[in-house]
């Protein structure tokens, strides 16, 4: 690994949390919560050991706890992502199969994959999260969608972060 891969990636991790404890966790948006500092994890190389992703995703969630008097919450649902994003990974790898360094991107996995590889994985921790914080099924279409809702926001903007940062390649 080059020092301007480590960079670029390490860069990347601190903005989106940065931005997420920063801006979206000030954001009054009533029942609807933006997040977007899961996509640190999902952005991670692909061949990254499920351990230091795991780890990384439980201190990381453990930053935004602290940030956003989570609880604990943010922990369990990013620890939860963490673990199951090599089995999504295997599921939506591009045709050519993944390099040493890939990032899970829109330009190596094409659109539908990326799409539904952020859907999975952003479902995972909103049902994780929202479910966690309630702590009980009474409420389960209130809480469903508040997580339909959260969901959709956060997927959009994180698309949309997606777009703009594409890198149009060539193969």
């Amino acid at each position: 690994m080059n020092s301007k891969f480590v960079i670029n990636n390490t860069i990347r991790f601190v903005l989106l949390i940065a931005v997420q404890i920063m801006l979206l966790n000030e954001l009054p948006l009533g029942r609807a919560y933006i997040m977007i500092y899961p996509l640190a994890i999902l952005l991670l190389p692909v061949f990254t050991p499920r351990i230091v992703v795991v780890v990384l995703a439980f201190f990381t969630g453990l930053i935004i706890d602290i940030f956003s008097n989570g609880g604990g919450l943010h922990t369990a649902a990013l620890t939860v992502v963490g673990y199951s994003r090599s089995y999504i990974l295997d599921t939506f790898q591009p045709r050519s199969g993944w390099d040493k360094l890939d990032v899970p991107s829109l330009s190596k996995q094409g659109f539908f994959c990326y799409f539904y590889y952020t859907l999975i994985l952003f479902s995972i921790h909103h049902f994780v999260y929202f479910f966690l914080e309630v702590f009980s099924f009474a409420n389960f279409f209130s809480t469903i969608f508040r997580v339909i809702f959260s969901l959709s926001g956060s997927l959009l903007l994180v698309w949309m972060i997606s777009f703009f940062f594409k890198r149009n390649t060539r193969e």
